[in-house]
């Protein structure tokens, strides 16, 4: 849209002048678009099963910097911020996007990495809080540890707020499909692959790759979050 503004501005002011030009693309425009183009992707996602679909749903964890975007776009949209324990999100990301070559320091590779993520992860969090308060009614949190730890009412939960069928064979039969065995082709919980989009599906893995300095770093830049998430320092 920006180069069509562009290019329309080029040719009004060289070509179109006597006509007063052609109307430039609108904010909205932009806007229009690009729901347009999430829809047809939910839609091609979808497939042939596109028209018994009741809801469509798309996690990406960088959305949450989009959520008042999104709410725009779609006014009856449903949020659900997913929050874990920081320490275990450094170290699900440091098994994926760490590229260890020879004669590396690992411990001061890993104490940049954290660092540099710790602000994005600050952030995150604090825009979920911050939309949660603005669209109680559109929003719904819950933590990784409870979908972990105790998954069937927290699912049930979620598809009671998403306006979906809850009753407790639909949900044990979503948990199944759903498991991470079942996502990873037969491997279990606790077994890890270093960088697999699944890496571990376990909680509290953070204490065998974290030294106590980085997670005393963690717990000084993040700790406030802490007690809004029911995490345990």
């Amino acid at each position: 849209m920006a180069q069509r503004s562009k290019a329309l501005q080029t040719k009004n002011q060289a070509l179109f002048q006597h006509t007063g030009g052609y109307p430039l693309p609108t904010p909205d425009d932009t806007e229009f678009l690009a729901g347009t183009a999430m829809l047809l992707a939910f839609s091609q996602q979808a497939g042939d099963k596109d028209k018994d679909c009741q809801a469509y749903g798309e996690k990406t964890p960088e959305n949450v910097f989009f959520f008042a975007r999104f709410k725009a776009l779609f006014p009856r949209a449903k949020f659900i911020g997913i929050a874990r324990d920081p320490r275990d999100v450094l170290t699900s990301a440091w098994y994926f996007f760490r590229k260890p070559r020879p004669g590396d320091d690992n411990r001061e590779a890993m104490t940049k990495f954290v660092r540099g993520a710790l602000p994005s992860l600050a952030e995150g969090a604090r825009t979920m809080l911050a939309f949660g308060k603005q669209h109680p009614g559109a929003y719904r949190m819950v933590t990784y540890e409870r979908l972990r730890q105790d998954p069937e009412p927290a699912v049930a939960d979620l598809f009671r707020f998403l306006g979906l069928p809850a009753s407790a064979d639909i949900v044990r039969d979503c948990l199944q499909r759903t498991s991470f065995v079942g996502a990873t082709g037969g491997r279990p919980a606790g077994i890890a692959r270093d960088g697999a989009f699944l890496r571990k599906g376990v909680v509290g893995d953070w204490r065998s790759t974290l030294t106590p300095e980085l997670n005393d770093l963690v717990l000084r830049e993040l700790g406030w979050m802490f007690p809004e998430f029911g995490w345990t320092p």
